[in-house]
């Protein structure tokens, strides 16, 4: 009998991340997929799923799956038009300049790349420690936690509070985000 634990795999479905995955278009490249969570989200049915878990892609039901690091793939260059990665970089052995680099390099010229992050200096984890919550820190394997200017040198940061009403007022002001949302356009 296995001990897999799916909700170790599975990501927060927000308004705001749907949103952004309706953007992304043409040959998809989701990683950190996990569970293929944001496959009906996806403007495309070409979609691969890197995941660096055996056994979650053993239970996702979709063919079209790698197993692989995030930060050394086995792709082309230019292979992806759109490259995600939700809660994908906070766990990785490499830099994010790295994991940025082969992101580029694996995705086409003018394409996008959208990495969704935990905010390290957010604001509601001070509130949510002096209630006893955890916070990011507290979060199992996280090996780097990044900020607003951690990101905003790659390309345009936006923030997310998904569980506030009206969180799409705070956007423009991702300081303030409980989760911080990088997308970048390759310039190659």
């Amino acid at each position: 009998m296995s001990n897999y634990n799916e909700s170790l795999h599975k990501t927060e479905i927000t308004k705001y991340r749907i949103e952004c995955a309706n953007k992304m278009s043409g040959r998809i490249l989701d990683v950190g997929g996990g569970l293929g969570c944001y496959l009906p989200y996806f403007a495309s049915d070409d979609v691969t799923i890197l995941d660096v878990d055996k056994e979650t892609l053993e239970n996702l039901n979709y063919d079209n799956k790698v197993l692989g690091d995030a930060a050394k793939t086995s792709f082309d260059d230019d292979t992806f038009d759109c490259i995600w990665a939700c809660a994908v970089a906070e766990y990785l052995d490499c830099s994010l300049d790295e994991f940025i680099l082969e992101m580029k390099r694996i995705c086409v010229r003018g394409g996008r790349i959208v990495i969704l992050v935990p905010n390290g200096k957010s604001p509601w984890d001070i509130i949510k420690k002096a209630i006893g919550l955890d916070t990011w820190g507290d979060l199992k394997n996280v090996k780097w936690l990044f900020n607003v200017d951690d990101l905003e040198k790659y390309g345009k940061v936006t923030g997310e509070i998904r569980f506030l009403p009206f969180e799409c007022l705070f956007r423009k002001y991702p300081r303030l985000g409980h989760t911080l949302i990088l997308e970048i356009i390759n310039e190659g």
